[in-house]
């Protein structure tokens, strides 16, 4: 979070969050606090983070964990903190003081979003640190933040001042990169990501000073237009007017706040930081090695067993040769007349029995193995069907958008007893789980599109959403979403552009959404069932053709 959007924030924030009163503080992560804050008409969350990575300072309306046992700072806050009274960022630096009217004192909070030294700091009145989320040692530190020292400001650093007046850009700035250079070296405020924005500007024939001069314009105007686009297949934000032609728009946001938590809590979920997800992903792994490895053992025993009937085929060559063979004898050579031109053909025998018994013994193994290929052949579809079972949870995990997805799929494997229960609670106790959210969009020509987030979903799509005469759709031979293209009232052939349109959506939500060109799946409604005791997510197709598409991603929709 630079220094340009702290601003935002803080000026977005400034007002709203003024004399509101404490309800909860809570802790979710080690470096994350989130105040509950009651104005009198609505409630507000507020995050810190101090996270070097995700660094930041907004209002949220996303749920995070809430820990049973809240951290040491996170108490003293709540014992010391009662209303928020105000908030203000010191000038030009990532600094942001809120003031806290307290039980016995006021204190002002101080966060410090300043990359990996990133802190929160309680000072009381009398500018006294009460305590902080990170102690330093002033041994270590250019200064000591521990509890009782006096308080004091990071050094600050010797710039030109953008808010006074306009620089003038020295004539040896000629490139765009010796600009950006200069941008990062010289100016205040300023970021690397805000001077790329303004170096690309120059790129593209603006001259240093028209740039500079228009930008400072914007930001005393506070011209925000916060924003997600798309760069180099990178999201990333953008908070001031584009200064080019940028890349795709992915969303533009009401507010500053809004588009920060959009943002900033998939990178923090994706981390691990909240939710259980690599827990999952840990249990998920394991399970498809393990089953992986079952495979390749069936798959060795199916091929060991596959050539069963030639040991019919030796009983036969023994009985048509007892003549040959005596008690004792370990191998005997035959010719055998079946084969195309005859060759002999070394069979190996049982010394201690007699050339009949050896006959019968061969038998005895052919019945035997042909009733184990079998059990072989059940073995292999059962651990096809687990493997395409956890391969699907595997893909919802890496979909998994927030708690909510995840719970889906902790729930798919309490049900499966891979996992236990977090409390001791019974399962039976727990509140029955809402029906599965689906992602919902319109063809071309305006007909309903309907896919599965994970096994669950795309359990409800293929039994319950699809009727007989429905296009349904999943990519070939890969992990992936079930999707169906409802029919309607509409007669006849379907349009190609919605069958491509559909097909198109599969393979941008499967394993191969990431490909060129992904072969998918088209089949009737009435070719596909789900056979009966099977996981969720799993379903056979009787007929079906396939198309050749690029993978298509849209903003979800969830029904």
């Amino acid at each position: 979070m630079d220094i340009f959007w702290l601003e935002a924030v803080v000026r977005e924030l400034d007002g709203r969050v003024t004399d509101t009163r404490i309800s909860k503080i809570h802790q979710p992560t080690a470096d994350t606090l989130i105040f509950r804050l009651w104005s009198g008409r609505e409630t507000l969350r507020l995050l810190v983070s101090l996270d070097s990575r995700f660094s930041r300072l907004h209002l949220t309306t996303r749920a995070y964990p809430n820990p049973f046992t809240p951290p040491r700072f996170c108490q003293l806050l709540r014992s010391r903190l009662s209303a928020l009274t105000g908030i203000r960022q010191r000038a030009d630096e990532r600094i942001v003081e809120c003031a806290f009217r307290g039980k016995d004192d006021d204190y002002l909070l101080i966060a410090e979003l300043t990359g990996r030294h990133s802190n929160l700091i309680l000072v009381d009145e009398a500018g006294r640190i009460v305590d902080a989320l990170k102690r330093v040692d002033g041994a270590d530190q250019a200064r000591s933040i521990q509890p009782g020292a006096a308080y004091r400001y990071p050094p600050r650093q010797q710039r030109l001042a953008l808010r006074r007046e306009v620089p003038v850009v020295p004539g040896s700035i000629a490139s765009a990169e010796a600009f950006r250079r200069w941008l990062l070296a010289e100016l205040s405020p300023m970021s690397k990501a805000q001077a790329a924005v303004l170096s690309e500007a120059v790129a593209h024939g603006a001259t240093p000073q028209a740039v500079l001069q228009a930008f400072r314009d914007e930001l005393l105007a506070g011209a925000y237009q916060p924003r997600l686009v798309e760069h180099a297949g990178k999201q990333r934000l953008q908070l001031f007017p584009a200064k080019t032609h940028e890349a795709a728009l992915v969303k533009t946001f009401a507010g500053v706040s809004e588009a920060l938590d959009a943002y900033y809590y998939p990178l923090q979920f994706q981390s691990g930081q909240i939710g259980d997800g690599h827990e999952l992903e840990s249990l998920i792994r394991r399970e498809i090695k393990k089953l992986r490895k079952r495979r390749e053992h069936i798959a060795a025993e199916e091929q060991q067993k596959s050539d069963y009937d030639a040991r019919r085929q030796w009983g036969d060559l023994l009985l048509a040769n007892l003549h040959l063979i005596r008690r004792g004898m370990e191998e005997v050579e035959v010719i055998d007349y079946t084969r195309t031109p005859p060759a002999p053909v070394s069979i190996s025998l049982d010394a201690r029995l007699s050339p009949q018994e050896n006959a019968e013994a061969c038998f005895r193994r052919y019945k035997k193995e042909k009733r184990g290929m079998g059990h072989v052949s059940r073995r292999l579809q059962e651990t096809d069907d687990e493997l395409a079972w956890f391969e699907g949870l595997a893909l919802a995990l890496e979909d998994a958008d927030g708690p909510e997805a995840l719970q889906e799929i902790r729930q798919e494997l309490l049900e499966a007893g891979l996992l236990r229960p977090q409390r001791p609670d019974p399962l039976r106790r727990r509140a029955p789980l809402a029906a599965p959210k689906l992602n919902r969009a319109l063809s071309p020509s305006g007909l309903t599109v309907l896919w599965g987030r994970n096994n669950r979903s795309n359990d409800e799509i293929s039994t319950r959403r699809t009727a007989n005469e429905d296009l349904w759709f999943h990519v070939h031979n890969q992990p992936g979403c079930h999707l169906v293209l409802k029919r309607g009232e509409r007669k006849g052939e379907l349009p190609r552009e919605d069958i491509v349109f559909a097909a198109a959506l599969a393979a941008g939500y499967s394993r191969g959404r990431h490909d060129h060109k992904v072969e998918v799946m088209v089949a009737e409604g009435k070719a596909v069932h789900k056979p009966k005791g099977v996981r969720p997510g799993l379903v056979t197709v009787n007929a079906y053709r396939t198309l050749l598409v690029a993978p298509l991603r849209l903003e979800e929709n969830a029904e």
